[in-house]
C-alpha cells in the first residue's frame, strides 16, 4: 500500500464494511470505471465512474503487503478510502515537474477483495449502483 493515512469513506452507506469483489477496470472513450460486486448481492454491481483521472494503478490484492502508518485504525472488509498524505500523489507531483503543483488532488484507493485499485483525480467519481436498488441508501 502507499503510504499515507487511509480514511475510511462509505459513499454508498449500504456497502461500509461489506466484501467486495473487483470484476472489472475500464479506461476507454467512456471514462475510467470500476465495476465492483457485492458478494452478498447476486446480480448486483456497482459502478465507479471517473470523468476523469490523472493516475490509475490496479495490483492483487495479496501482493499489497507494506503496512501504512494508521494500520491499526483500518478495519476489514471495506472498500472505500482517502489516503490523506499520500505518498502517491507526492511523486506524482514529483513527476509533473511542477505542471500538477496547484491541482487539487485526492487518493481514492479501492481496497477489495481481489484488487487494490488506487485512483488520483481532482473531482470525485460518481456511483451506480445496478440490481438491487435497495443497496442505495
Amino acid at each position: 500500500m502507499f503510504q499515507g493515512r487511509y480514511t475510511r469513506w462509505n459513499p454508498i452507506q449500504a456497502l461500509g464494511g461489506k466484501r467486495m469483489f473487483c470484476e472489472a477496470v475500464h479506461d476507454d472513450w467512456e471514462g475510467f470505471r470500476i465495476w465492483l460486486r457485492p458478494d452478498t448481492a447476486v446480480g448486483a454491481m456497482v459502478i465507479v465512474s471517473f470523468s476523469t483521472v490523472l493516475y490509475y494503478g490496479n495490483s492483487l490484492e495479496g501482493r499489497r503487503l507494506a503496512a501504512v502508518s494508521n494500520a491499526s485504525e483500518m478495519q476489514f472488509p471495506h472498500v472505500f478510502w482517502i489516503v490523506e498524505e499520500s505518498a502517491l500523489v507526492t511523486e506524482f507531483k514529483r513527476q509533473a515537474a511542477g505542471t500538477a503543483d496547484t491541482l487539487a488532488i485526492t487518493h481514492y484507493a479501492f481496497l477489495s477483495s481481489t484488487d487494490c485499485i488506487d485512483v488520483l483525480a481532482t473531482m470525485p467519481p460518481r456511483f451506480e449502483v445496478s440490481g438491487e436498488e435497495a443497496m442505495v441508501e
